[in-house]
């Protein structure tokens, strides 16, 4: 039912965007952090600079959104493609994010089934996933706990918006990093797999 297509240049694509996003994050945050905390009130050259890294980090932050969730979908219909048996689609590995209460877990679920499979084929229900997973969803589930607070905090409170953007882009490191390393092993597993399945 699914086609297998190689994840390589998506892989790369993805890895890429995730850096320019994690790094334009760092220095947005950094800049909000000095305008609102250090130079209360802010200044107009902290204020531009601030604006102008705004300029880099929310549309890194829109493309790695849409590029992240297109590498999902497909590692994932490549996974229901060698693994077979897995309990979440493509389009729903996806999906989940966006349905309340139930993307607490359910992404989780869909990208422990893709990298399982992505490891061990049709075995899949018998492997052992590696505990970069459950790392890589403890620090999103945070991370949006944090960003949540500070969006709802930001105008009545900026100072301690400030702070919480700044704890966030903090996690957000240790986050990309466990999500680009996820991505790469996925991506190198399937192309082992689908080798193997080629020249057995």
């Amino acid at each position: 039912m699914y086609q297998f297509k190689d994840l390589s240049g998506l892989t790369r694509v993805a890895v890429g965007i995730l850096w320019v996003y994690m790094i334009s994050q760092a220095f947005f945050a950094l800049a909000s952090f000095y305008a609102d905390v250090i130079s209360s009130p802010p200044s107009g050259g902290s204020l531009a600079l601030e604006g102008l890294l705004a300029l880099i980090y929310l549309p890194a932050l829109m493309l790695s959104f849409v590029i992240v969730g297109c590498w999902i979908y497909r590692a994932s219909a490549n996974a229901h493609a060698v693994g077979g048996g897995l309990t979440v689609k493509p389009g729903w590995a996806v999906g989940w994010y966006f349905v309340p209460v139930a993307n607490l877990f359910k992404p989780f679920e869909a990208m422990k089934e893709t990298w399982l499979a992505s490891h061990y084929g049709s075995a899949w229900g018998s492997g052992e996933a590696t505990s970069l997973l459950n790392w890589w969803w403890g620090l999103w589930i945070v991370s949006n706990i944090i960003a949540n607070i500070s969006w709802r905090m930001g105008n009545a409170e900026p100072q301690f918006a400030a702070w919480t953007g700044l704890i966030g882009s903090v996690i957000a490191v240790p986050l990309s990093l466990i999500l680009i390393r996820l991505i790469k092993q996925i991506s190198e597993a399937q192309r082992a797999i689908r080798q193997a399945e080629v020249f057995a």
